[in-house]
């Protein structure tokens, strides 16, 4: 009886099985914001790349990437989004949070956030702007990019008061003046210029291209969890590589973990991903961070990347 038992599991089981297959996943608890620029997590699950790899992520939601990182450093989340203004200045403070892998670039080339002003508005120059500023964050990359960009193109900061306003109500505050003009990333920004908006591109900003997010944890998690990094920074390469050369594939599943409708995705401009780590796609914002007051000193870009082996 038990012999005929254990053939028929094998049967089932199939010559090809193996334990590694059945074996129990790992669970990694991640944060993420309902955007593009978390697609690599989205993409990653709904691809299997991350149970391939062995992991089951665990998503949490939250409205920005400074809350992200605060629940990081807390210890609620293992790992999750962390725009990199948010991460040098509390690597700046001692913090100890450190990337582990890239997100999305921003490239002159093929930008993917901008300034938008109001219909009847003349401003179309840095050297135009002033009074109040909109962004969806303060201090956040958005907020830096801007200065740097005004700064560089002859504006005038001091004549500039930037207030934290939710994209999806900066429309209205345009049209009634609330606001003089706002930085919007996508699908914001996209929605902005088919509504009549003016769009001003920053180009000849901070820097031809730099990292516009990434995924952190702390130096404490990664070095007591070396072989869940490992696993998942790899998964998160692959779910770059994959989006990058997937993007009409990877709109229903941004669609679905965004609530941002496939016809709106379709129009937007669609970021890339940064598949490894460069040094001298994140010097430039911590250069930046210096400048314009986010921390009192430099440092080497390679000093907040930890390592994965």
């Amino acid at each position: 009886m038990l012999r005929s038992l254990l053939i028929a599991l094998a049967l089932f089981i199939g010559p090809g099985a193996s334990l590694a297959q059945t074996a129990a996943l790992t669970t990694i608890k991640v944060g993420v914001i309902p955007s593009e620029v978390c697609g690599q997590l989205f993409y990653g699950i709904d691809e299997g790349f991350f149970k391939k790899n062995g992991l089951d992520v665990q998503l949490q939601f939250f409205t920005n990437g400074a809350a992200v990182t605060a629940a990081v450093v807390g210890g609620s989340l293992d790992a999750g989004l962390s725009d990199p203004s948010s991460a040098i200045a509390a690597h700046a403070r001692g913090i100890p949070i450190t990337y582990v892998a890239p997100g999305l670039v921003y490239s002159d080339k093929a930008p993917t956030f901008a300034i938008a002003v109001a219909k009847t508005s003349t401003v179309r120059t840095a050297k135009d702007l002033h009074g109040a500023f909109a962004s969806s964050g303060l201090g956040n990359i958005a907020q830096l990019a801007t200065e740097a960009w005004i700064d560089r193109n002859g504006g005038d900061l001091k004549s500039l008061k930037f207030l934290e306003m939710p994209p999806p109500v900066v429309q209205n505050a345009l049209t009634q003046g609330t606001i003089q003009a706002s930085t919007l990333n996508e699908p914001w920004l996209s929605d902005a210029a088919g509504n009549g908006f003016h769009v001003i591109l920053m180009t000849n900003g901070m820097a031809p291209a730099y990292m516009l997010s990434g995924w952190v944890t702390t130096k404490e998690w990664a070095a007591n969890n070396p072989g869940t990094l490992a696993k998942f920074v790899a998964s998160v390469r692959e779910a770059s590589q994959w989006a990058n050369r997937n993007q009409k594939a990877s709109a229903p599943i941004l669609a679905k973990y965004t609530k941002i409708s496939e016809d709106v995705i379709g129009r937007m401009r669609r970021g890339q991903f940064i598949e490894t780590w460069t040094n001298g796609l994140v010097q430039p914002v911590i250069d930046a961070a210096v400048k314009y007051g986010r921390i009192p000193t430099a440092f080497q870009a390679a000093d907040i990347f930890y390592p994965v082996r």
